[in-house]
This record gives C-alpha cells, sequence and structure tokens, in this order.
C-alpha cells in the first residue's frame, strides 16, 4: 500500500500540460541530458510517456488498470537498462552504484536535465531534478525480498505523488501496484516499440554478434511483458522527479519572458532533508528571459 499526503498540484503543470497537449501529448519528443561517471554532459531524444500514476488513455491496451488514485509531477520516459543513461543517473546518484547494479534492476537517482521544445507554441521549458529507474521485478514485493535500491526508488518517488481531486484514500488503495503501473506503460507502446528490447546491447560493436539463443535481433515485435521474458529484463520506466523547472517564453519577440520555479529545501529538494517528506512548495521567480 501506498502511504501519502495530498499535497498541491506543481504550479507549472497545468500550463505544461496545455503545451504537450498542442505539440502530441506522449508522442512529444524532448531532449535528456545526463552526467557520466567520469563528469562529462551526454545527451539524448527521448519521449514523452505521461506523468507517473496518470496512465495514458491507450486503446490498444487491454490489461487491467489500477485505480484512478494518484497523480503526480513526475514526467516519464522509457529506457533499456544498457543505454547508457541508465548507468549514468546510477553512477551520479547517492548509492554510487555500478554497471553490473545498473542494469540488474531499479536504482539510480542521479541529476538529469529535460528540455521541451514546443514549436506551436513557441515556449521552451527546462527541467531538472533526480532521475529514477523502475524494473518490473523487483519494484514490488515483501521488503525482505526487495533490494535497497528499489524500497528507495518507491520512497523518493512516493514523495512526488498525490492523491487526485475527487478521489479518496480508501481501502481500494491497497490494490494499487507499481509493477501494474510498469507493465501497463509497457503495453501502451507499439509492438514494434516493445520488441526493441529485444535488440542487441546498444552500441555494442556488429563484430561481436549478438545472443541468438536468447533470442536478440532487431526488427522484433512483443507482446505483454510478463510474457516476454528478455524485454522485461531490459525494460526500464524512468522518472524525473523534479526540483526546478523554468519556462521561455518566445511568442512574442519583442517581450519574451522567463520564469523559474524551485522547490523549497524545506519541502525536501534541492538540498534540504529528502527523508520522506512530501513535496508542496514552489517557489517562482520572473528574471530577464
Amino acid at each position: 500500500m501506498l502511504h501519502c499526503t495530498q499535497i498541491s498540484v506543481a504550479p507549472w503543470k497545468k500550463t505544461f500540460e496545455d503545451h504537450l497537449i498542442k505539440t502530441g501529448g506522449t508522442s512529444a519528443e524532448f531532449t535528456i541530458a545526463s552526467v557520466t561517471a567520469s563528469g562529462l554532459p551526454s545527451a539524448r531524444m527521448c519521449m514523452y510517456r505521461g506523468f507517473w500514476g496518470t496512465l495514458p488513455k491507450n486503446k490498444h491496451n487491454q490489461l487491467p488498470k489500477n485505480p484512478d488514485i494518484y497523480e503526480s509531477d513526475c514526467p516519464v520516459f522509457v529506457t533499456d537498462a544498457r543505454m547508457s543513461k541508465v548507468y549514468d543517473v546510477f553512477a551520479t546518484g547517492k548509492a554510487k552504484g555500478d554497471l553490473a547494479q545498473s542494469r540488474s534492476g531499479s536504482g539510480g537517482g542521479g541529476p538529469i536535465e529535460a528540455v521541451f521544445w514546443f514549436k506551436d507554441t513557441k515556449v521552451q521549458w527546462r527541467m531538472r531534478g533526480k532521475c529514477w529507474i523502475m524494473a518490473a521485478d523487483d519494484i514490488e514485493g515483501e521488503d525482505d525480498r526487495q533490494n535497497s535500491e528499489a524500497i528507495t526508488v518507491r520512497s523518493e518517488v512516493s514523495r512526488f505523488m498525490r492523491i487526485r481531486e475527487g478521489s479518496h484514500y480508501t481501502e481500494r488503495n491497497k490494490d494499487w501496484s507499481w509493477r501494474q503501473e510498469i507493465e501497463n506503460i509497457f503495453e501502451n507502446l507499439s509492438p514494434m516499440m516493445r520488441g526493441s528490447f529485444k535488440n542487441p546491447p546498444p552500441r555494442q560493436p556488429l563484430l561481436q554478434g549478438k545472443d541468438e539463443q536468447s533470442g536478440e535481433a532487431l526488427g522484433q515485435t512483443a507482446g505483454h511483458l510478463s510474457e516476454e521474458n528478455l524485454a522485461r529484463k531490459n525494460f526500464r520506466v524512468a522518472i524525473i522527479a523534479p526540483e526546478q523547472v523554468e519556462a521561455l517564453h518566445l511568442s512574442d519577440a519583442a517581450k519574451p519572458t522567463r520564469q523559474i520555479w524551485t522547490l523549497a529545501e524545506e519541502a525536501g529538494n534541492p538540498g534540504g532533508d529528502q527523508q520522506r517528506k512530501s513535496i508542496g512548495k514552489w517557489t517562482k521567480v520572473d528574471t530577464w528571459p
């Protein structure tokens, strides 16, 4: 069961969502930048998959859904555990995880920055915070069967979650499942995109071949995550826990504006005591563009 208090919606979220809708919603592309273990910047393009706890509707997804109870201000994208960005957020997180840990399950917590450019509204959104990685196999279960990293991920992400307006914290909340949410996010992908998690290891030289015995190959499709051992081993849900968000409005060339929202330290970020405090207090500053 997830325990969370009723916290306020982030003051920037509605405008951000409005711009997302005008740009294509869950097909919106954005740039993710992480920091490597050696301190170098690393950027790549990703696709927005919704906010954690608010599963986007998909007519092709027939899996059972979680109760419609929670929401958050944390954008989600998906990735392969073998991608460099996963290792980046493990290696630069508080626990300083190694390569093997980054490929084995949930964890992370390293710094990340996302940049969205919404051409239709001429607004650039920049979101900075921590990135948490979730694997279906270890994110949920009895505490003595979970690794400490998975417990940390659930604790940290829970701080950003709240009960939806109009919903109530009742006995049915115990039926809300982290694993089920992950499996539904996978189900929302196209069959070919699901199949990409059965590709040979990213950036591995072609001369090294592929593991045909395990089923590695390009151009495959995939079904349910629970039935796809190879895809399940590699599939990860990545959650951006925002600590600072800024919007640069360029629709009026003669009068551009910039707003920066920062999560107050006393609310737990950045730099404050993060021991399971709920998130709710943001400060806003209007700056020169």
